[in-house]
């Protein structure tokens, strides 16, 4: 299939992919200092955008001036207008032809995006995900490279396993595909407040209009704990608030989506299950009445702090 050789950003000369990397932000300049070496030595990445929600901080925008990250370009919506926003200026301002989201408090492992694009550049997929691994304790894992972990669950709507791809409705936020399908499908910003369910609502209108989605398994992306997140981002409020999005954004999503949903088969009692598990951690309460949560394990990576 390969990508269009128009685009001069779509390979280097070398036959590698040029991928750019979209970095939504808000007020977490220490985590995402943390993070972003690893994406910076992820191969084939052509700009890293980081977009701030909100008037350009002096901090971010002096990433972009270091003369060792010419790679780098900062820019910032102007008020805070939600990660939805925040990702669609930052497609406005990609000029690869291959496009991926990162997250300010996630770190992707070596060649996440490489693994995802030749996926894409083999047909398997218009839009692919690796899977998240959320981790439980993070304090002492630069160190050490020992991470306590709870694996996700698997994105709904599964429908089979082919070539080691999972071939689903909709994946996970930290996605990879080309910059003109993600420009036709963008973020919506009615999902407010945390954006629960922003990243869910463009790859399931993708879905149904035909579009494959897939997820890898073999690609793997490290979410920081929230405990570590502190000062900013979309989860910068109370619990209540953070519920209350939660549970408005599904009803909005569910609304939306109803005949998707249904054909998936979640409708009656199946879909309040999903609504339910959805909730954080009152729906974490009633959903693990139903069906055991996984047990937290111990995996060892490369020393971190050698990685940054």
């Amino acid at each position: 299939m390969g990508f269009s050789t128009r685009n001069q950003r779509g390979f280097d000369g070398k036959g590698n992919y040029v991928i750019d990397i979209i970095i939504p932000t808000y007020r977490r300049i220490e985590l995402l200092k943390r993070v972003l070496p690893y994406y910076l030595k992820q191969r084939n990445v052509g700009i890293i955008i980081i977009v701030e929600d909100g008037p350009l901080s002096p901090e971010v925008a002096a990433l972009a001036l270091e003369a060792s990250q010419p790679r780098i370009i900062a820019i910032a919506t102007g008020h805070q207008s939600g990660a939805p926003a925040a990702k669609a200026l930052g497609l406005q301002h990609a000029v690869s032809e291959l496009v991926a989201f990162g997250e300010d408090d996630a770190f992707p492992a070596p060649d996440y995006y490489t693994g995802l694009a030749a996926h894409l550049d083999a047909g398997r997929a218009d839009v692919i995900a690796g899977v998240v691994h959320y981790l439980s304790s993070i304090d002492d894992a630069w160190k050490t490279g020992t991470i306590a972990l709870i694996e996700n669950r698997p994105s709904f709507g599964v429908t089979n396993e082919m070539g080691g791809l999972i071939q689903c409705a909709a994946t996970q936020a930290l996605y990879l595909g080309r910059r003109d399908l993600l420009l036709r499908y963008l973020p919506d910003s009615g999902f407010g407040g945390n954006g629960w369910r922003e990243e869910t609502d463009p790859q399931l209108r993708m879905w149904s209009d035909g579009k494959k989605i897939a997820l890898d398994p073999s690609a793997i992306f490290y979410h920081l704990p929230r405990a570590y997140q502190k000062g900013g981002g979309q989860h910068a409020r109370s619990r209540l608030a953070y519920e209350y999005w939660c549970l408005r954004n599904d009803m909005c999503f569910f609304r939306r989506h109803h005949a998707s949903l249904s054909r998936l088969g979640f409708r009656g009692p199946a879909l309040f299950f999903a609504l339910m598990q959805s909730v954080g951690r009152l729906g974490h309460k009633i959903a693990t009445r139903v069906r055991p949560a996984k047990r937290p394990r111990t995996v060892v990576l490369p020393r971190l702090g050698d990685e940054a």
